[in-house]
C-alpha cells in the first residue's frame, strides 16, 4: 500500500492483515441438498448472510477443485467475519472441519443427517449463527485507507450513457485507487473482443498483453464454434435499443473502466492477485458469474456501472450501483447509488464523479448499505466445465 494512501473510514481487521468491508456472519450450505435448512436457519438469525449457491455432489476434475477452492475464499473473504458450514453427512463434515481449521475465523459446521431431524437441524444452525454472532462482535477495527482496497470492476445494460458517464468515472476513480497503491480486477472476457490495441498499450509487459490476449481469442474462438460470429450478435438488442451501433462502440466503452491504468497480471476465475495493481480476470460474461469471480478473489467492494438497470450483485460484498442515464435514473434512480448524470452537460467533472464514488465507500464504512445490499440482490454462481455425474 502507498504510504500517501488516503484514510477513508475503519474496517473489520482480520489476522491476515486484510481489512473487511463488512463482518458477515455467513451461512454457507455446501451442497444444494441443505440450501433450504440454511435459509430456514437464517430466517430466525437475520443479520447472518444466506449464501446457498446450489452446489452438487458428483462433481468431477476442475469443478471439484473449484468448489473446493471457492469454499476457502468464503471462508477467508476480508468481509467473512464467521461462518457455518451447512452439510448434509457427517464425512462431508468432517472433511469441511479439516479444510477450515486454519481459516482465521469462528466457524462452526453443522449437518443435516446428524442433527436428529429436519427441525433439530434447523435449530442447531440457528444457534450457531447466534454463537457465531456474538463472537464477531469482538473483531476488531482498524483503519481502512483507499489502498487497502481490492476493487471489482463490471458493466451493464451497456447503452451511450456508459462510455461517457458511468465506465470513464470508475476509470478515474481506479486510477486513483491504483495510485494510492490499491488493487482493481475487470473481467467478462467477451466483453474484451474487440479492445486488443488497448491491451497491448496498457499491459505492463508484453507478456502479461499476451496473457490476456489469449484469453479473447480462446473466447472468441469457442463463440464461434458454433458458427455464430460474436461480433456479429452483440451488442444484444438491449444495448441497440439503449444506443449502440457495433461491438466495438460497446467494448471502448466497457474498457472505460480500467482509466489510464496498465494491467500487471491475468487471472483465472477466482484467483488472488499476488500484489497490487489492475488485473484482468478470464471469465464468463454473466453478470452473476464474473462478479462472483472477482469477489472470491478478495474483492470487498464492486463497482457497477449500467446504462439500462441490472440486478445482479454478488452478497459477499457491496454493489456500488453507478449510472448516468436520464431515463434509467428516473425509472430506477432509487436503486442507483452514485448519479453521474451531470457528467453529460459538463456539470459535473471525472474528478467530482470519482470522489463521489469515494465518498459513498467512505459511507459504506460508517455503516450504510448500498441498495443492492438492502434488496438482499446477488447470487454465488459458479462456471461449469463438465456435466455432473
Amino acid at each position: 500500500m502507498s504510504t500517501t494512501s488516503p484514510e477513508i473510514g475503519t474496517g473489520y481487521l482480520r489476522h491476515d492483515g486484510h481489512i473487511g468491508l463488512r463482518n458477515h456472519v455467513v451461512a454457507l450450505s455446501t451442497v444444494a441438498l441443505t440450501d433450504r435448512v440454511t435459509e430456514r436457519a437464517v430466517g430466525r438469525v437475520p443479520s447472518a448472510l444466506l449464501i446457498a449457491p446450489r452446489w452438487e455432489r458428483g462433481v468431477r476434475g476442475r469443478d471439484a477443485s473449484l468448489q473446493d477452492h471457492a469454499l476457502r475464499a468464503i471462508a477467508t473473504h476480508p468481509n467473512t467475519g464467521a461462518l457455518l458450514a451447512v452439510t448434509h453427512d457427517r464425512g462431508a463434515a468432517d472433511a469441511l472441519r479439516s479444510a477450515l481449521a486454519d481459516c482465521g475465523r469462528p466457524f462452526e459446521v453443522v449437518t443435516l443427517m446428524g442433527s436428529g431431524g429436519y427441525d433439530a437441524a434447523i435449530d442447531a444452525a440457528a444457534r450457531s449463527l447466534e454463537r457465531l454472532t456474538a463472537q464477531t462482535q469482538q473483531t476488531p477495527r482498524a483503519p481502512l485507507c483507499l489502498g487497502d482496497l481490492t476493487v471489482a470492476l463490471e458493466c451493464g445494460g451497456s447503452d451511450a450513457s456508459s462510455a461517457t458517464c458511468a465506465n470513464p468515472a470508475i476509470g478515474r476513480f481506479v486510477d486513483e485507487l491504483i495510485a494510492a497503491g490499491g488493487t482493481a480486477i475487470v473481467s467478462e472476457t467477451a466483453e474484451f473482443i474487440g479492445s486488443e490495441p488497448v491491451i497491448h498499450a496498457q499491459s505492463e509487459s508484453p507478456a502479461i498483453a499476451q496473457a490476456i490476449l489469449a484469453c479473447i481469442a480462446a473466447e472468441e474462438a469457442m463463440m464461434r464454434a458454433d458458427g455464430t460470429d460474436y461480433r456479429g450478435v452483440n451488442p444484444t438488442r438491449e444495448n441497440i435499443e439503449a444506443g449502440l451501433s457495433t461491438l466495438i462502440e460497446k467494448t471502448m466503452g466497457a474498457v472505460c473502466k480500467i482509466g489510464t491504468s496498465k494491467f500487471v497480471g491475468c487471472l483465472a476465475f477466482a484467483q488472488k492477485p499476488e500484489r497490487s495493481g489492475l488485473y484482468f480476470m478470464d471469465t464468463p460474461f454473466f453478470s452473476p458469474v464474473s462478479l462472483s469471480g472477482m469477489v472470491l478473489s478478495g474483492a470487498q467492494v464492486t463497482l457497477f456501472a449500467m446504462g439500462v438497470y441490472n440486478p445482479s450483485g454478488m452478497p459477499l460484498a457491496p454493489t456500488i450501483k453507478i449510472c448516468g442515464n436520464p431515463q434509467t435514473l428516473r425509472d430506477w434512480g432509487a436503486e442507483i447509488d452514485v448519479n453521474v448524470e451531470g457528467l453529460i452537460g459538463g456539470i459535473v467533472t471525472l474528478d467530482m464523479a470519482a470522489v463521489a464514488i469515494t465518498d459513498t465507500l467512505a459511507a459504506l464504512c460508517a455503516g450504510s448499505i448500498t441498495h443492492a445490499e438492502r434488496r438482499g440482490e446477488g447470487q454465488l454462481i459458479l462456471p461449469r466445465t463438465m456435466p455432473a455425474l
